[in-house]
């Protein structure tokens, strides 16, 4: 009877991890931090596609073949990156958060993986393929351009990109962050 009496006071006594409200509407606040961010970079990627539509049409840059291969990877690579999101917003929003435990850390190490192949894969990639189609206008800018002018745009371009590459990263290790907490999170 001892043993019994035993096994009932440690099953009393264990920890256990019970759900919570505030641990879940963190969990969520989690979620719906990082579906916003990427909602938010789709927004941005569109209307930067949209302004590069507008820049080939307003400099009838149609006419170019050379202008349309450069314009054409600027916004592929755009496109590209919108429609990756778009499937990763889609599986975040596919993740179950009432099933149990396990299925819910498989469904977000599932995510999770996908977002590093994103991150370490596909936008390093997609910043080339659309810096390649920068390089391929340049010449197009020095022959019509003044000199000054192209200067600007060739100076301002790489700061540009290093701002960029720098807001990225801290944008990529924030989100990797946040994912690697709720992965942990039981």
């Amino acid at each position: 009877m001892n043993n019994f009496e035993d096994l009932q006071n440690n099953w009393q006594n264990q920890f256990g991890v019970s759900a919570t409200e505030d641990g879940f509407q963190s969990l969520l606040k989690s979620v719906k931090s990082i579906e916003n961010k990427q909602k938010s970079g789709n927004i941005v990627l569109t209307i930067t596609i949209l302004l590069l539509v507008s820049f080939l049409i307003y400099v009838s840059g149609y006419t170019s073949t050379t202008f349309i291969l450069g314009i054409g990877l600027m916004i592929g690579s755009l496109v590209v990156r919108i429609v990756i999101e778009l499937f990763s917003l889609r599986k975040l929003r596919s993740i179950n958060f009432s099933k149990d435990v396990n299925t819910f850390k498989a469904d977000l190490t599932t995510y999770y993986f996908l977002r590093k192949y994103t991150h370490y894969v596909v936008t390093p990639l997609a910043v080339i393929v659309y810096t390649v189609g920068f390089i391929i206008l340049l010449p197009l800018f020095k022959a019509s351009l003044s000199d000054g002018f192209y200067s600007y745009i060739l100076c301002s371009s790489v700061v540009l990109l290093m701002v960029f590459s720098v807001f990225l990263y801290k944008q990529v290790k924030n989100e990797l962050f946040k994912l690697k907490q709720l992965q942990m999170k039981d």
